[in-house]
């Protein structure tokens, strides 16, 4: 099982993969057997998270792997990555600092 400082993020990362597949929980819960809409939402809003068993059900039926599902570096907030860029910028010499300001202007143009 999955420890409770987790479960947010892991339940959010099977609604995300479901999403983007196209899925409906409905949908899912049909590939999984077992698996009831109800519990589905319960562990995708954080408030369960499954058996292993389950949640290697999840995943084949998701068509990924544990790698792939733990990665988290896709959640990281808008103030984290703020910071984390500000971090990066300072630390670049002058003449980088403007490349990347030019960059900047091109995909604000293409928005």
């Amino acid at each position: 099982m999955i420890f409770d400082f987790d479960k947010i993020k892991f339940g959010k990362r099977i609604k995300e993969l479901r999403v983007a597949q196209g899925l409906s929980q409905d949908d899912l819960c049909n590939k999984v057997e077992g698996l009831e809409p109800s519990y589905l939402s319960k562990i995708e809003t954080g408030k369960y998270a499954p058996a292993l068993p389950t949640f290697f059900k999840i995943i084949n039926a998701l068509e990924t792997n544990p790698d792939n599902f733990f990665d988290y570096k896709h959640l990281v907030t808008e103030k984290e990555l703020d910071s984390a860029l500000l971090h990066e910028y300072k630390e670049l010499p002058l003449k980088k600092k403007r490349i990347l300001y030019r960059y900047i202007q091109i995909l604000k143009e293409y928005n």
